[in-house]
């Protein structure tokens, strides 16, 4: 009897320590630097800082604070954003439906990897997301 009391407990705990595991890989997944690339803006993510958002009209804010920039920066940040927008188009394109909705990694351009270099270099505040161009992620929504 219990033998089988056992058993059963442990058939009942299999399945909430598959979903822990689970749930703790995806979380690593999120919390990576990234570039997350969506139709209405370009978010620079890297935990603990916070998140850099870039506007189609080039604007520059961290954590909800614009950054004020010289012409030439702000003209560069709107490059950068109509390149990145290219790349998201590009790869929903090609991509196979997904009901999860989950982002697409892509590859970064040599026009993409020149502009995002100079503008780290230009910006200053954008030193600590240097690693996020490593991750590009089109988002589907």
């Amino acid at each position: 009897m219990k033998k089988l009391l056992l058993l059963c407990l442990a058939a009942l705990l299999l399945p909430a320590l598959v979903a822990c595991g689970r749930s703790s890989s995806d979380r690593a997944e999120r919390s990576k630097p990234r570039v997350s690339i969506s139709s209405d803006a370009v978010l620079l993510r890297r935990a603990p800082a916070a998140n850099a958002q870039i506007s189609p009209d080039g604007t520059l804010r961290i954590d909800d604070i614009v950054l004020p920039q010289q012409a030439p920066n702000r003209a560069k940040l709107q490059l950068l954003f109509g390149h990145l927008q290219m790349l998201r188009q590009q790869a929903l394109a090609e991509a196979k439906p997904d009901p999860d909705y989950r982002a697409i990694p892509v590859r970064s351009t040599p026009e993409i990897d020149q502009l995002s270099g100079e503008l780290l270099q230009a910006i200053p505040p954008l030193q600590p997301y240097r690693e996020s161009f490593g991750n590009l992620q089109a988002e589907r929504h």
